[in-house]
């Protein structure tokens, strides 16, 4: 079962409304995912933040009151003469049709002033505009890793290096959008003698969750690393990954 199937079935699964089989599959599948363990964590404190909030209770004379003014108004109405058909058709069709006309030539005028008082700096945003977008193509934000083995101290120089063609290189050269410290996260990894590596626990959680979801599927899609016979170091090993954005103004990087 995939992360999103799993997070799928969490509210059944903490109502308790799961087959056992779905929950035995749902508790494997967390057991070996701190992704999903986080997130449902995170749901099960929410359930129970609004659990522990007191139920309003009606004032205790609610249905005499709105009896006593059903019957004021059933009252009222029959001492009312009856309306002529005209202005019947016109009371009926005045709140369904005033407002709409009123909003639709408040928007015109609306429009038209504010087009007149911008319609002097439409040039100069233009040229804004081409400033920020040359600004922007060289500031293009990145992600760097840096990793840290998390071994004695007699294998700290024995640190994997990224496999260029796998999943996490590209994940590290995509640009992303949003503030910079969005991204900020450190994870623990095993890294294996193919080169291919599992998530094992979340050191620092980002502020943008997506962005984990997205570093535990490029550790799982294809080998991150390459092959400990290129690096000459363990055959399996556990490593601290840091993964954050910066601003790159040099293209030449």
């Amino acid at each position: 079962m995939s992360c999103e199937e799993t997070q799928k079935n969490f509210s059944a699964y903490l109502d308790g409304r799961l087959t056992s089989g779905a929950r035995e599959v749902v508790g494997a599948h967390l057991e070996r995912c701190p992704a999903c363990r986080l997130h449902l964590a995170e749901m099960r404190a929410v359930v129970r933040a609004f659990g522990q909030l007191e139920r309003p209770q009606p004032p205790t004379d609610l249905v005499a009151t709105i009896g006593d003014a059903l019957l004021i108004e059933r009252a009222a109405r029959k001492q009312q003469p009856p309306l002529p058909l005209w202005l019947f058709v016109f009371n009926w069709v005045r709140p369904r049709v005033m407002p709409y006309t009123i909003g639709a030539l408040t928007s015109i005028l609306l429009f038209m002033a504010v087009t007149s008082a911008l319609r002097p700096h439409v040039g100069l945003l233009r040229e804004l505009a081409r400033a920020s977008r040359g600004d922007a193509e060289d500031a293009q934000r990145v992600i760097i890793v840096s990793v840290v083995p998390g071994q004695p101290t007699d294998m700290q120089g024995l640190m994997p290096s990224l496999n260029p063609n796998g999943a996490l290189a590209q994940l590290v050269r995509t640009p992303a959008a949003g503030p910079a410290d969005d991204d900020d996260m450190a994870i623990v990894a095993d890294v294996f003698s193919n080169g291919k590596a599992s998530l094992a626990d979340v050191v620092q959680t980002p502020r943008n969750r997506r962005m984990l979801y997205e570093v535990e599927a490029a550790l799982r899609d294809s080998p991150a690393f390459v092959p400990a016979s290129l690096d000459q170091r363990p055959q399996t090993m556990r490593v601290v990954l840091s993964l954050s954005r910066v601003n790159v103004h040099d293209r030449s990087y």
